[in-house]
C-alpha cells in the first residue's frame, strides 16, 4: 500500500460524499486506515467535511485537533491552513469565538495564497466581535494583520479620478443581493433614489440568484453581474462606470468585496448594510450608522470615520410572508417564556449568566433558544453541558432547531432577549415584527449598539440597558406586566411600519444629503 493506493480509495470516498453518502465516504477513509495503520492529511480532511456536513462540530472539532497535532509538521502548508480553518469555523458554531478567531489567525499565517489569506483574515475579525470585553487594541492589530496581507495582493491602483457628472454615481457592492439578511434592507437603494439627482451602478457577486435577486434587478438601476471575476476585474468595471460613491455591503462577512477599495477605482468607498464594525483598511473612506450606534464620529474600534445617519442606517423591507399575530403566550400559560433565535455563536457565556440570573428573578419562567447547532444529538449535548456548566435551570429551557416556518415560533415566545456584544440585527427586526418586545444590552462599540438604534428608532428606549442589572432590571419589569405584552403583541407590527425603520422615504431623504455632503467636500 502506497500514496496511489490511498488516492484511489480518497477518489471513491470523495464521490460519495458529493452525493452526501457521508457514512459509505467516512467508512472508506477509516477502512483504508485501519487496514494499512497509514493517515494521511487529505483524508482527515475528507472525514473533517463529512463531520461539518453532519453539523457533528464537536466531533469535528476533536478531529482537526488530532490532525493539527499528527500533521504539524507537514510541508503541505495549504491544507494545514484548510484543518485551521474548518477548526475556527467549528469552534465559532459552537459560541467559541476567541478559539475560532486564533484559529483562522494561524490558518492565514499558513495558507500561501494571499486572497484567501483575507479571507481567513475577515473570519478572524468577523468572530472577535462576539468576544466579551474584548480591548479595541486587539481589534486594531487585526486590522494590520489584514493591512498587511492587502499589501501583497498584486494590483495597480487607479489614478485620482477627476471626472465630472450631472447626476452623482454610486456604485453598490455586494455577495447577498438574494434571500439573506442584507437582501432585506437594500431595496430603498435601487428603487427609492432621488432619479433626477443621482445614477445608481449594482454589482452583483452571488452567482446564484432567487425571487429577491429577480425582484431587485427591475430596479432602475445599471446591473453589472460580476459573480466569479477576480478583485481587479470588478476594480476595472467600477473604474469604468466612472462611480462617485462606491459602498461595499459585505464588510467581513463571508464573500466580501473589500479588496476592491484597495485599486481605488472610485472617489469616495465606504461601506456598511452587511456589517456592523470596523474594515479595518486606510482605502475606506467612512462607514454607514447613525445617531444611536454612534454617538461620535471616532470610535478606537474603527479606522474609518462613522457617518451618521440622523435616524436609522437600516431600513428594513422584507421580502418574507409573516404569519399571522397571536396574543402572548403567557396569557395562556401563567408563566413567562424567554426566547432567543439568534445565532448561537453569538451567545457568550455572560449572555447566558445574564438569562440564568433572569430565570432566577423571575419564577417559574421559561427559555426558549433555537438555532440550527440545537438540531443535532452532539449540538444539544455539548449546549446542555454548557448549561448545566453555568448552573442554568435545564428544567426550564427548550431547546429548538432551526426549522422553515420559525417566524410562527415567536408565538411561543412573550420576551426576545438580545445577545451582546454581538446584538441581532435581522433577527431583531423579525422578533418585533412578530409583536415580540426586544430587550438588548448596549456595548460599547458600534455594532454593539445595534439593538438600541433599532428600539430607539421604534419609540421603545426603555427597552435598551446600558448594563446588565439593566438588562435584567427591564427583562423582568416587563415580564410582570401581561396587560402591556398584550399590547405590544397587537401594536409593535403597526409601529414598526410607522418608524423610521420601515420609512424608505425619509430613510434615502437622509442617505442621499449624506452623499451629497461626502460629495461636497470631495470637491
Amino acid at each position: 500500500m502506497d500514496r496511489d493506493d490511498f488516492l484511489a480509495v480518497y477518489g471513491q470516498a470523495l464521490e460519495c460524499y458529493k452525493r452526501q453518502e457521508y457514512d459509505r465516504a467516512w467508512q472508506l477513509v477509516k477502512d483504508f486506515q485501519e487496514q494499512t495503520g497509514m493517515k494521511f492529511l487529505l483524508g482527515g480532511l475528507l472525514q473533517a467535511y463529512i463531520l461539518r456536513a453532519q453539523k457533528k462540530y464537536v466531533s469535528e472539532i476533536a478531529l482537526l485537533t488530532s490532525l493539527v497535532h499528527d500533521f504539524a509538521d507537514s510541508e503541505d502548508r495549504k491544507r494545514l491552513a484548510d484543518v485551521w480553518s474548518l477548526l475556527g469555523a467549528a469552534h465559532r458554531m459552537l459560541g467559541e469565538s476567541e478559539a475560532a478567531m486564533a484559529a483562522f489567525v494561524q490558518s492565514a499565517e499558513l495558507e500561501p495564497d494571499t486572497i484567501k489569506k483575507l479571507t481567513e483574515t475577515s473570519n478572524a475579525i468577523f468572530s472577535a466581535n462576539a468576544i466579551e470585553n474584548l480591548p479595541a487594541a486587539r481589534m486594531q492589530e487585526l486590522y494590520g494583520l489584514y493591512r498587511h496581507y492587502l499589501q501583497d495582493m498584486q494590483g495597480k491602483v487607479f489614478p485620482a479620478p477627476d471626472w465630472q457628472h450631472a447626476k452623482i454615481r454610486v456604485g453598490y457592492l455586494s455577495a447577498d443581493l438574494r434571500d439573506h439578511a442584507v437582501g432585506q434592507f437594500v431595496k430603498p437603494f435601487f428603487t427609492g433614489f432621488d432619479r433626477a439627482a443621482f445614477e445608481v451602478f449594482v454589482y452583483q457577486l452571488n452567482a446564484e440568484s432567487d425571487f429577491v435577486t429577480e425582484d431587485l434587478r427591475h430596479a432602475p438601476v445599471h446591473w453589472r453581474m460580476m459573480a466569479g471575476q477576480d478583485f481587479a476585474a470588478i476594480a476595472q468595471a467600477v473604474r469604468a462606470d466612472e462611480i462617485d460613491i462606491l459602498v461595499e455591503l459585505g464588510g467581513h462577512t463571508a464573500d466580501n468585496a473589500l479588496p476592491v477599495f484597495a485599486y481605488r477605482a472610485a472617489k469616495v468607498q465606504i461601506c456598511g448594510i452587511g456589517y456592523f464594525n470596523s474594515t479595518g483598511i486606510s482605502e475606506c473612506d467612512g462607514f454607514l450608522s447613525d445617531a444611536y450606534c454612534a454617538p461620535a464620529e471616532h470610535s478606537p474600534y474603527f479606522t474609518e470615520r462613522l457617518l451618521q445617519l440622523p435616524h436609522t442606517h437600516f431600513c428594513y423591507q422584507p421580502y418574507k410572508k409573516f404569519p399571522e399575530l397571536v396574543p402572548p403566550p403567557c396569557r395562556q400559560n401563567k408563566y413567562i417564556t424567554f426566547g432567543s433565535f439568534n445565532n448561537f455563536a453569538k451567545v457568550n457565556d455572560g449572555m447566558l449568566c445574564l438569562w440564568r440570573e433572569l430565570l432566577q428573578q423571575v419564577p417559574n419562567s421559561r427559555l426558549l433558544l433555537k438555532h440550527q447547532l440545537l438540531g443535532t444529538d452532539e449540538g444539544r449535548d455539548y449546549t446542555l453541558s454548557r448549561l448545566r456548566k453555568l448552573q442554568l435551570p435545564i428544567e426550564r429551557i427548550e431547546l429548538r432547531s432551526y426549522s422553515a416556518d420559525y417566524l410562527r415560533e415567536y408565538g411561543d415566545m412573550d420576551i426576545a432577549l438580545d445577545t451582546s456584544p454581538y446584538p441581532g440585527g435581522l433577527t431583531t427586526c423579525e422578533a418585533l415584527y412578530m409583536g415580540v418586545p426586544v430587550v438588548t444590552l448596549t456595548g460599547n462599540r458600534h455594532g454593539a449598539r445595534f439593538g438600541k438604534s433599532f428600539l430607539c428608532n421604534l419609540g421603545l428606549g426603555e427597552l435598551v440597558a446600558e448594563s446588565p442589572e439593566q438588562y435584567v432590571n427591564i427583562a423582568r419589569t416587563l415580564a410582570g406586566d401581561e396587560e402591556l405584552l398584550t399590547a405590544l403583541r397587537q401594536t409593535l407590527r403597526q409601529m414598526m411600519l410607522a418608524s423610521p425603520l420601515m420609512d424608505s422615504q425619509t430613510y434615502m431623504q437622509d442617505v442621499e444629503n449624506l452623499y451629497r455632503q461626502i460629495m461636497l467636500k470631495r470637491e
